[in-house]
């Protein structure tokens, strides 16, 4: 598939991308706390990572699955390094040489360790590559970033001596062989060497590594001529031509290839995923997209103000006794539909959504490019205006005022926007109970909290796969995610078992979250609950499994701390 940017990618790539891609919301789950809202906000991931997966859901092949933790397990597997190095020229030679790194890292996953490829190069390549975005990468177990070819070289052979010690061990000559006869031992991941063609003094250290690395899973890229194998002529499309040698496996007549900016962004969402640090904003990247519906900005709209109401206006909202109902946390409905008419489309469904998560009203133009974006601008439009229409429709058989002017509101500058004061949305009010109840205090302040932690009982539009959701679905639940740490708080010196229970029921909607798991030790910690700390425990460290990561230090020292206390001295 091609990128708007011209990059190309198999299909297989991109489905190993945004698997990939989906450990980024599961780390920013597990990273939230109450006071990194602010610091850490959940950001659209990079346009390249966007379009590759609204291409993949309109593959009927490939759509993948809605929850962030079945499209991470839904890894494919790419197809195999060919062994030894091949020496890359041409237009494109750069662009494959970046392909072939993100494909390195995006191979494997949590659950299939011996898949997961890792990648030695050094700095002047990476630089060479990619830029100077290379310097916001950080640390990264998966991609070693040498000094120079030397130093790269000195990594790839202390690899084959640790592998050939293990094989030696068990009397077996290839890793393959290794896996069938030894399953349990320990996982050694495909490597690739992406340098320049070395130079006269490397070239033969560079030959015999590569020899060597037969049957290793060691393989290299190189930049440039390969007298000692193949090498490839890239033309800037991907397309191949052998131009000398004989490689060990056919070459694909078109490989995949990615635009410097592209690898950045798909790069630094990689790394993200694999690490759970949040990424430093390389120079290249485009701006993040914020989220309209923040907790922590009044809900005022940001555009020209819409002319006051006129009297009439007035007095009919003062008369309405009935509010539309829209829930959207779980499956989102309208309830309470009591006047006859037509049903809601599904497309007004979505639509319906999309506005709840955009209390200030959105443009006509901007709904369809997340909602229609597949039509053209003309025929967007019209659906937009058409799917308000009807949401209008089933909003006023729900309530009592009249649909004309109510319900969706249209403003002078074309943005719809749901009506306040004829609608009322289930996540606004959670937003506005934890705004309130994050400033009051006492038993109003515990009132509050409660109702906020009985309204979210469900993932915002939970099931659904709405390409624009995932990032308002993270604010919906750090929402809940935090109304229930708070009003655990207040609970643990008086009914620590109230706060036991409400943080499990947390943990039950967001399994990922360590500062739940912590919460939750101190309340088993006064409930005198030993086995209840090392249940959590072992309960957080199986669900961190699913990013390849464990519990932080912090945590386990928690736990052993707490226990350590409830032991009889």
């Amino acid at each position: 598939m091609r990128l708007p940017d011209g990059s190309w990618v198999t299909w297989t790539l991109a489905a190993a991308i945004t698997a990939a891609a989906a450990l980024v919301w599961l780390q920013r789950r597990r990273r939230f706390t109450v006071d990194a809202d602010d610091d850490d906000p959940p950001t659209e991931l990079p346009p390249p990572i966007t379009q590759l997966r609204r291409a993949m859901a309109h593959h009927p092949q490939l759509t993948p699955p809605a929850d962030e933790a079945e499209q991470a397990a839904a890894v494919p597997e790419l197809a195999p390094l060919p062994p030894g190095g091949i020496g890359l020229q041409g237009d494109g030679a750069h662009a494959a040489a970046r392909a072939a790194l993100v494909a390195t890292l995006t191979s494997g996953g949590p659950h299939h360790p011996d898949r997961r490829g890792e990648v030695v190069i050094d700095a002047a390549t990476l630089a060479m590559l990619i830029g100077s975005d290379a310097a916001t990468l950080g640390p990264w177990p998966r991609l070693h970033i040498a000094d120079d070819i030397d130093d790269a070289l000195t990594i790839i052979e202390a690899q084959l001596l640790h592998r050939s010690r293990i094989l030696d061990e068990h009397c077996l000559s290839d890793l393959d062989t290794l896996r069938n006869q030894a399953p349990y031992e320990e996982a050694l991941p495909p490597i690739l060497l992406v340098a320049d063609s070395p130079p006269p003094g490397a070239r033969m250290r560079a030959r015999y590594s590569l020899v060597l690395g037969n049957g290793l899973h060691v393989s290299a890229i190189l930049l440039g001529e390969w007298t000692h194998g193949a090498t490839i002529d890239v033309a800037a499309d991907g397309h191949t031509t052998l131009l000398s040698g004989q490689p060990a496996e056919p070459v694909p007549p078109r490989l995949p290839a990615l635009t410097a900016d592209a690898a950045v962004h798909i790069l630094t969402t990689l790394h993200e995923a694999h690490t759970g640090q949040p990424p430093a904003a390389p120079s290249s990247a485009a701006p993040t997209i914020p989220l309209v519906a923040s907790r922590a900005d009044e809900p005022t709209p940001t555009s020209t103000p819409e002319p006051a109401p006129t009297p009439a206006a007035a007095i009919a909202a003062a008369a309405v006794t009935r509010k539309a109902r829209l829930y959207v946390l779980g499956t989102p409905r309208i309830t309470e539909v009591t006047k006859p008419g037509r049903d809601l489309r599904t497309k007004a469904h979505e639509l319906a959504v999309f506005l709840a998560c955009h209390p200030d009203g959105v443009s006509v133009r901007e709904i369809g490019e997340y909602l229609e974006p597949d039509a053209r601008i003309s025929q967007a439009d019209q659906r937009v205006h058409t799917n308000a229409s009807n949401l209008r429709h089933v909003l006023a058989r729900a309530g009592s005022a009249d649909a004309k002017g109510n319900y969706v509101i249209k403003s002078a500058t074309g943005r719809y926007r749901l009506d306040p004061a004829t609608v009322q949305v289930d996540i606004w009010q959670l937003r506005d109970l934890l705004r309130q109840g994050g400033i009051a205090s006492g038993q109003h302040r515990r009132d509050l909290l409660t109702q906020a932690c009985d309204l979210y009982t469900a993932p915002l539009a939970d099931g659904k796969d709405y390409e624009w959701i995932t990032a308002h679905r993270e604010t919906v639940r750090r929402w809940g995610t935090e109304a229930h740490l708070l009003l655990a708080e207040d609970l643990l010196d008086t009914d620590p078992q109230a706060a036991s229970t409400l943080l499990d029921k947390a943990i039950g909607l967001d399994r990922y979250n360590e500062s739940l798991y912590r919460k939750a030790m101190h309340a088993r910690h006064a409930l005198h609950d030993a086995d209840g700390i090392r249940t959590l425990l072992r309960a957080l460290t199986k669900a961190l499994a699913d990013l390849d990561a464990e519990p932080e230090e912090e945590t386990t020292a928690l736990a052993t701390k707490l226990r350590t206390s409830l032991e009889p001295r």
